[in-house]
């Protein structure tokens, strides 16, 4: 059984600081925390001083809640809730740390979620910058991230049948990348534990499965949001070509460099699909 009094606990604090009630949550992945800085008025919380708020130790998370809104051309958003940062299953070794964010938006009344990572490019048509929305996700890292446990299990894939990304919000990210003028890319994202990067091998594995990028984090919150009733959708930044694709080593330095290249791309997406959704 889960341990509610710490979900209520980590609510009731942060119910204690704002009386902002957030109808849209946005996770931030890595390099991609300078959205937040649209957000208008912002009230920035520090999940170390959350009661049993999990806190990461990956370069690039910073670990803030930021409650607001954002503004502009006349237009103003639903309020927000936006996680600077997220915490990995292979910081902790424990599934409830990844998804314990997804709890407390959903107990503040979020009811849309918008998941975004740093992915490594496995499709041979991708370039490093491509933005891609996510249309389904192999889970590959051997965990069983559904809410009804957090214990291993075998088998490797979801054969539930669940539709887990809300089909007319991804719709809505399609509208702000043709409005915007860009190609957005889409398909398969595979979560893997990490924290190493994959071999040639793997990403070969991955290619022949199917899959056109690869990450560290992502399914988790995904498979909480909508078992939870969160409308949720997923963009990944192709921040490198995974091993055997690209010539140069991989680092994290690479990622931060790429976030960087499109930064005002991504935040001008992310700016047109919150603008969209509506209370």
């Amino acid at each position: 059984m889960r341990d509610n009094s710490k979900l209520r606990d980590a609510v009731a604090y942060l119910a204690s600081k704002t009386a902002v009630k957030p109808v849209a949550a946005i996770v931030l992945g890595s390099g991609l925390g300078d959205f937040a800085d649209q957000v208008v008025d912002p009230l920035v919380i520090d999940s170390r001083s959350i009661p049993f708020y999990p806190t990461s130790s990956v370069q690039g998370h910073e670990g803030k809640l930021v409650f607001g809104r954002i503004r502009g051309d006349g237009r103003e958003s639903v309020p927000l809730l936006v996680f600077k940062g997220r915490v990995h299953f292979y910081e902790s070794g424990d599934l409830r740390s990844p998804v314990f964010p997804i709890e407390v938006a959903k107990a503040l009344g979020v009811r849309y979620l918008l998941v975004t990572n740093a992915a490594g490019g496995i499709n041979r048509r991708f370039v490093a910058g491509d933005l891609m929305l996510i249309t389904d996700f192999i889970n590959l890292s051997f965990l069983n991230p559904h809410r009804s446990s957090a214990d291993s299990f075998p088998g490797p894939f979801n054969a539930e049948g669940v539709s887990y990304l809300d089909e007319k919000f991804a719709g809505s990210i399609h509208a702000g990348a043709q409005k915007l003028g860009f190609k957005l890319q889409q398909g398969t994202y595979c979560w893997l534990k990490g924290p190493s990067y994959e071999t040639k091998a793997e990403i070969e594995m991955l290619r022949r499965l199917g899959v056109d990028a690869v990450g560290m984090s992502t399914v988790p919150e995904i498979v909480t949001a909508t078992e939870l009733g969160i409308r949720t959708a997923a963009i990944s930044l192709i921040s490198n070509l995974a091993a055997g694709l690209n010539p140069e080593p991989l680092s994290h330095d690479e990622v931060a460099g790429t976030a960087r290249r499109v930064k005002q791309t991504f935040i001008n997406l992310l700016n047109e699909v919150i603008f969209s959704i509506r209370n």
